[in-house]
């Protein structure tokens, strides 16, 4: 909660064992100006769905009701719930927390690491742990699972590749390695150490299945990102109508002549 501003001016207000700010919260709920909305959480926005506030207040919330706890496995790469309101968490005990719209699956296992940081209430696995993480066993299908699909993460290995370079890959999977030993994650980083390889053709890209990473195993890499934006200009254009300018250049001599300023302009 924020010291400085009147209770019933918050958004998100949690409960509290100090007796004045106890007493407060129950003043303000008996009079209308507070409902609460989860457990140990309350709110001054009377007008919005549970829902709605606990999803624009999510990592604050869960950052206070669950102090240590990190974002971890498809979480710490989705920053966001699946479609099915889930998110995975790793903690010192294994519990599900339901909140409106949103279940937090808390997952015991190893605690953070140096480079697992994201705010002082709340932590996230560094992107080598996720993918590590991601590559576990999961007996869950889709939007339920902790993990991210083998395609999806061939794909963001592919984007790694795309804004790093071929050698930013590597030292991804470098720290990767790093990280799997320090965890006893060994069998996790033999998987993605298969998936960088043949992504990177140094090893069988048979395995690959995403098109993405296919197409840069076979030497012929793309951006869907720039492909998308370029086929919206495409049929922007298409539903236009333009002035059509005569060609002046219509002589050999009167291109070169055109050839020359131009580039003698764009010197200057």
């Amino acid at each position: 909660m924020d010291k400085h501003t009147p209770l019933h001016l918050q958004e998100i207000i949690f409960s509290s064992s100090n007796p004045s700010i106890s007493r407060s919260i129950s003043h303000l709920e008996r009079s209308g100006q507070l409902k609460k909305i989860a457990p140990r959480i309350y709110t001054s926005n009377l007008n919005e769905s549970p829902e709605t506030i606990i999803r624009r207040n999510l990592f604050k919330i869960i950052g206070h009701l669950f102090p240590g706890i990190m974002l971890s496995h498809r979480t710490a790469l989705e920053y966001k719930p699946t479609s099915t309101g889930d998110m995975f968490f790793t903690y010192p005990s294994q519990r599900i927390v339901k909140l409106p719209g949103i279940t937090l699956n808390l997952m015991k296992g190893p605690g953070t690491m140096e480079r697992d940081t994201l705010n002082e209430n709340l932590r996230a696995s560094s992107q080598e742990r996720a993918f590590l993480e991601n590559l576990q066993e999961s007996r869950k299908p889709g939007p339920k699972s902790k993990t991210l699909t083998i395609p999806e993460l061939e794909e963001r290995l592919d984007n790694i590749a795309r804004s790093r370079g071929e050698q930013g890959l590597n030292e991804f999977r470098d720290q990767a390695r790093h990280i799997s030993e320090e965890l006893g994650m060994q069998k996790e980083f033999e998987k993605l150490n298969k998936l960088v390889g043949a992504i990177l053709t140094t090893k069988p890209s048979s395995i690959l299945r995403s098109p993405l990473a296919i197409a840069r195993a076979f030497g012929h890499p793309y951006d869907p990102v720039r492909i998308a934006l370029f086929e919206k200009l495409f049929v922007e254009l298409q539903q236009r109508e333009f002035v059509n300018l005569p060609e002046r250049n219509t002589t050999q001599l009167a291109f070169r002549n055109f050839a020359f300023l131009k580039h003698t302009f764009l010197i200057l």
